[in-house]
C-alpha cells in the first residue's frame, strides 16, 4: 500500500544555498534507500512537501522530520492512500532567499518559478492545490 503525506514547517535558521544543498544531498540518500519519493519547496524559511511511498518508509521519514532540530511548527496537512506513486523521479523544486536557483542540482525542478506543473493524474488533487498554493503566496511571519 502506497501513502502520501503533504506537511508544512519553518526552518528554525536560515537556510543559504549551502546548508539546502547539504540537506538535499542527506535526504536523497534516506529517501532513495527507504523507497520513498516525492516534492520539497522551500521559500521564505518555509517547506511544504509531499512524500509518497510504502506506508512505513513514509511514517518513518515524517517522524524523522518531526525529530528534527531544524524544523519548528510541523503540520501534517493531507494524508491519503495512492494507487501509483506521482513523482516518482521529482526530488526537488527550491527558490532560494536571494532569488537565485540551485538549478544545478539533481533533481531541480522550476516548479517554484512557475516554469513547471504536475502530470495530469495529479493536477486536481488537493496535494496538487496545496502545493500551488504554497508556490504563488507570500509566507510572512505570524
Amino acid at each position: 500500500m502506497l501513502v502520501s503525506i503533504v506537511y508544512m514547517s519553518r526552518a528554525v535558521d536560515d537556510f543559504d544555498d549551502a546548508a539546502m544543498t547539504e540537506l538535499l544531498h542527506g535526504s536523497r540518500l534516506r529517501n532513495e534507500a527507504l523507497g520513498v519519493s516525492g516534492l520539497l519547496v522551500a521559500k521564505g524559511g518555509r517547506f511544504m512537501q509531499l512524500l509518497e511511498g510504502p506506508a512505513w518508509s513514509v511514517d518513518d521519514r515524517y517522524a524523522a522530520i518531526a525529530r528534527d532540530p531544524r524544523h519548528t511548527a510541523l503540520t501534517s496537512l493531507i494524508r491519503e492512500d495512492i494507487d501509483v506513486r506521482r513523482f516518482d523521479g521529482w526530488s526537488m523544486a527550491y527558490r532560494a532567499l536571494d532569488e537565485t536557483d540551485l538549478a544545478s542540482e539533481d533533481g531541480f525542478s522550476p516548479f517554484l518559478s512557475g516554469g513547471s506543473d504536475f502530470p495530469p493524474e495529479f493536477d486536481r488533487t488537493s496535494a496538487a492545490w496545496l502545493l500551488r498554493w504554497f508556490r504563488d503566496r507570500e509566507l510572512h511571519d505570524v
